[in-house]
């Protein structure tokens, strides 16, 4: 199927991106902050919901998950599919931007953030053992975020 979005053109096979996704919702972290976004995301983002419905993604099924903070996230969630029309409009939907990424030939990936989540797990949050708690995993966070805005540029 054909996805027109703005000046943006998508063929997307819905069946296959939704089967993925499934599938990652199955098997993803279990600590409490990526808990916390997949209890609380699809409540609290109904319009980014349906949109990634659009894509056949599932919310829960992202193929990568960075939380910046505890309750602020990057999400990655991957298309099957490809991009026919580069658009220059931005895409978003409950003020949260979904940035297209060309992948490889068959699939693309969608990022999609930044995510602010109400904090509702038992645990405080600044008692969890995450990723998120290491300074290192911030700043690579941060780099990657920067990186994104177009804030840094990232030289190998």
């Amino acid at each position: 199927m054909v996805l027109e979005l703005k000046d943006w053109r998508f063929e997307i096979d819905r069946e296959a991106t939704q089967e993925k996704t499934r599938k990652n919702a199955t098997d993803h972290c279990c600590c409490a902050y990526c808990r916390n976004y997949y209890d609380t995301v699809s409540q609290t983002y109904p319009e980014l919901k349906k949109l990634l419905e659009c894509f056949g993604v599932e919310m829960n099924g992202p193929c990568e998950l960075m939380p910046f903070e505890p309750t602020l996230f990057l999400a990655c969630y991957p298309v099957q599919g490809r991009i026919l029309t580069w658009g220059y409009g931005e895409i978003q939907a409950d003020g949260v931007r979904l940035q297209p990424e060309a992948s490889d030939d068959s699939r693309f990936l969608l990022w999609v953030g930044e995510v602010q989540l109400p904090w509702l797990q038992p645990e405080r949050e600044q008692d969890v053992v995450s990723p998120a708690n290491l300074p290192e995993f911030l700043e690579r966070m941060k780099e990657t975020w920067q990186f994104r805005h177009g804030k840094v540029q990232i030289l190998s």
